[in-house]
């Protein structure tokens, strides 16, 4: 059989140690601290059941190991004459038979009364805190050995000072506390305390009667009256009230302000004032806990005593009794204000107002814009009547040159053809006598004469269609349609354009002005067709219907760019254009590549 070597057995029985080890630490560490808690009537009583949650709740939170808490209460204290106690005793002996305590905390004077009184049989060794035991109940508890106290000392007399600053016309106050033997001890504490108002201020001491007797003397009170609420367990019938039930009771009946003892009093229904630190106890205890459950011995710890709290009011109870906040204590906190429209609804009321501002602005851009917009629509209204009147003026000076030019060219016209024309006419007939007075016909001088006489036969045409032109004689005598055909005659014989005049049927005369304005329109597009165009056909067709004369010429030429020199806007369109519109008619042109058709359409004031 094959042995292992020596240095491996040693690491092995290390391994072994370590993880013994390990364990033993890892079992301890996760043993919880185990306290209990001896309560003071119940677990549910006040003032002690509110130092009780700060307590553990504190403890919890802030203890690096887990607590494991136990819990007993001395029910004994509720009677005038305890009995049992040696029951309860061995009960406690029984349960932690066996089972080890890190710490006992004691809350409340007869808690911290029984474990001096029985000290030696229960929990001998084992830390113990007592706590929220006022100075007056605690001269034992100094020499109880492995303890430590958390104590207060109560200013009774505040609690009247505070009724009568705040409510200076106070006669009478109603004193609410219970009939066990703790709270009868501090019934007479407060009979005591209270002798220096007596000339001041009558009380009224309910400690023997039932809650129900004190609701109904309560409710009976005269409005001068208040209501101190001490503490109520026991009352005088020997009823149990847990959970400070009494204190919202007696809250609801009362007609006047109720001032509590305890911190947790307020906001429940107490107007405020100075009261016992509860929460502050709790918290403390749970420091001095810590410090005995990490090692440090209890009766090594010292803590000051807890006074009365700074002086707390709650709000609504100021607004309900009319207490102004002036004749409150200079240090003193109100709490629990109903927050103002402002703290309710800041963020909305912002929002509004930014929505607001924002819409305002909109509107004023809009009104600033739109005013600017009717400023400028107003100039340019007033622009464009300007330009109006302007155009207008153009449009009746262009009526007047066209006028005066077709009265100057009437002018002209009639001048070539009865005064030029007929010098130039004598002047052919004086070369045709003279020619004859030439005896031979081969003479030299006698062809120069006929040479003379033809240029002046061809300058007297040249004359006559010049007057034509500039005055048409034969639209006067032989009206439009005569006149056109004569006109297409001469192009036709001039020039290798066919030109054609069509009429629609129906046709009839028209009015002078008219006439001559279906002309001239003709007269200067057949001048550009046959200058220009390089048509081979052209057609021109005249109708009469529903009151008005259309005329169309097309022709069959390369046509002409608009926005040329030779467009629309050239000398002549802008002429026949014009002619037209001085009769309130229309004139349009399309030209392409493919040819021009050009559309006039006058009114005739007539309908058929």
């Amino acid at each position: 059989m094959m042995g292992y070597p020596p240095r491996t057995l040693l690491y092995g029985a290390w391994l072994v140690v370590a993880f013994l080890l390990f364990s033993v630490l890892g079992a301890n560490a996760a043993e919880p601290k185990r306290v209990l808690l001896l309560h003071s009537f119940g677990r549910d009583f006040a003032p002690f059941s509110e130092m009780t949650k700060s307590f553990q709740a504190a403890l919890v939170k802030r203890s690096p190991e887990l607590v494991d808490f136990y819990e007993a209460s001395i029910f004994t204290a509720r009677f005038q004459e305890p009995e049992n106690e040696g029951s309860l005793v061995k009960y406690l002996q029984d349960l932690f038979s066996g089972r080890r305590l890190d710490l006992i905390v004691a809350q409340g004077g007869p808690a911290a009364a029984f474990v001096e009184k029985y000290r030696q049989q229960l929990f001998f060794d084992t830390p113990m805190v007592i706590a929220g035991v006022d100075a007056r109940l605690t001269a034992d508890a100094a020499n109880t050995p492995n303890a430590t106290y958390i104590g207060v000392k109560l200013d009774l007399p505040a609690f009247v000072e505070n009724i009568l600053r705040v409510r200076p016309e106070t006669t009478d106050i109603a004193v609410i506390i219970g009939n066990s033997p703790n709270e009868q001890y501090w019934a007479r504490e407060l009979h005591r305390e209270f002798q220096p108002f007596a000339d001041r201020v009558e009380f009224e001491w309910l400690d023997e009667l039932s809650l129900d007797e004190m609701l109904r003397r309560v409710a009976r009170l005269p409005p001068q009256s208040a209501v101190l609420y001490f503490m109520l367990a026991v009352d005088g019938a020997g009823a149990v009230h847990p959970l400070d039930a009494a204190f919202t009771r007696i809250r609801e009946v009362a007609t006047v302000p109720v001032f509590g003892y305890g911190d947790y009093h307020l906001g429940q229904g107490s107007v405020g004032g100075p009261a016992d630190q509860t929460q502050a106890i709790g918290q403390q205890t749970a420091d001095v806990a810590l410090r005995i459950l990490a090692g440090e011995r209890a009766g090594e710890i010292k803590t000051p005593l807890f006074g009365l709290g700074t002086p707390a009011y709650d709000w609504r109870e100021l607004q309900r009794w009319g207490i102004s906040e002036t004749s409150l204590p200079p240090s003193s906190e109100v709490r629990f204000r109903s927050p103002s429209a402002w703290g309710l609804y800041r963020w909305y009321i912002v929002g509004t107002i930014s929505l607001i501002v924002l819409q305002t602005l909109l509107i004023v851009s809009f009104l600033v814009q739109r005013a600017r917009r009717r400023a400028a629509e107003i100039g340019i209204r007033a622009k464009e009547g300007e330009l109006r009147v302007s155009y207008d003026q153009v449009r009746q000076l262009a009526g007047r040159l066209i006028y005066a030019q077709e009265e100057e060219r009437t002018r002209i016209a009639r001048e070539l053809h009865d005064d030029v024309g007929q010098r130039v006419a004598s002047l052919s007939i004086g070369l045709s006598s003279l020619k004859r007075r030439v005896p031979n016909p081969d003479d030299t001088a006698r062809n120069e004469l006929s040479g003379l006489q033809q240029q002046v036969v061809g300058l007297a045409k040249d004359l006559r269609d010049l007057s034509h032109e500039l005055h048409p004689g034969a639209l006067e005598h032989v009206g439009l349609l005569e006149a056109l055909r004569g006109r297409c005659a001469e192009i036709n014989g001039e020039s290798g354009t066919r030109v054609d005049v069509e009429v629609a049927d129906g046709w009839s005369e028209v009015a002078d002005d008219i006439e001559l304005c279906l002309y001239r329109v003709a007269q200067e597009a057949l001048r550009n067709i046959t200058k220009h165009a390089h048509a081979r056909t052209v057609r021109i067709w005249l109708a009469r219907r529903n009151g008005q004369v259309m005329m169309r010429i097309t022709d069959d030429g390369r046509g002409f760019q608009e926005n040329g020199s030779d467009g629309q806007h050239g000398i002549g369109l802008l002429s026949m254009r014009e002619r037209v519109r001085m009769l309130e008619g229309s004139f349009e042109v399309e030209s392409s590549s493919r040819g021009t058709v050009a559309t006039v359409v006058i009114p005739t004031g007539e309908r058929h």
